[in-house]
């Protein structure tokens, strides 16, 4: 994590150690990230990595990704910032090449892969990759690439918005399917305020929502498994 800010990040355990001690400890939850920088990483080790937690975790991954927007990032790892976005979308498509047919050689834009021996994912093709973006490129990707989205928080008419263009981009695209979207939000304090949010998301087109407390969870959210199910059946 670079320390010449600006960016609001701080530094973190690496996301994809830390969600292999949650899947030894867990059964039915799935794991996942929000945008992680996958293709600041050698793709062949990022695709074992992710094919080992996929395995271990008995296919409960779900890979978020983006092209990033912190240029001090690409520094601190020697690539090259201009080409994130190029790179972000080659390097989906060589961790599909990778999960599904590793003895084969991959030659492209930004990466040369001879033929190699890898583990297969759990999941068949791989896990699932969410792509997180704002711009026309990266919603583009989602779109081409992606298995589903990401988004930040944002107004619910803004993220209804988002949801068509995408849905527009992928049938340009010839892709049909499911594809889940999912929304950060500022966290809701009470029970109410959950549900009406999770109402007017979901009439956004908004599958699910991404929260973060800064502290434990309010207790009105604690007192039973009937606020759980109410939240979830909305």
């Amino acid at each position: 994590m670079p320390l010449d800010k600006p960016h609001p990040y701080q530094p973190l355990v690496d996301p994809w150690i830390g969600l292999a001690f949650v899947a030894a400890i867990t059964e039915r939850v799935t794991l996942g990230t929000s945008v992680s920088q996958i293709a600041l990483r050698p793709p062949v080790l990022m695709a074992r990595e992710l094919a080992t937690l996929d395995r271990l975790s008995e296919g409960r991954v779900i890979v978020g990704a983006g092209a990033g927007w912190v240029e001090e990032e690409f520094t601190s790892t020697g690539i090259p910032f201009e080409t994130r976005g190029g790179r972000l979308n080659e390097f989906i498509r060589v961790l599909r090449h990778l999960w599904t047919v590793p003895e084969a050689p991959w030659r492209g834009r930004f990466f040369s892969i001879p033929a190699v021996g890898l583990i297969e994912p759990a999941t068949p093709g791989g896990p699932p990759i969410y792509v997180g973006a704002a711009s026309s490129a990266g919603l583009r990707r989602a779109a081409r690439y992606g298995d589903g989205f990401i988004a930040t928080a944002l107004p619910v008419t803004m993220l209804a918005n988002i949801r068509q263009r995408l849905e527009e981009m992928r049938s340009r695209f010839g892709r049909d399917g499911a594809f889940p979207f999912l929304a950060q939000v500022t966290p809701p304090a009470t029970v109410e305020d959950a549900m009406a949010m999770v109402r007017d998301h979901a009439a956004a087109g908004v599958n699910g929502l991404i929260l973060t407390y800064p502290g434990e969870l309010p207790d009105a959210f604690l007192e039973g498994r009937d606020v759980v199910k109410v939240l979830i059946e909305s």
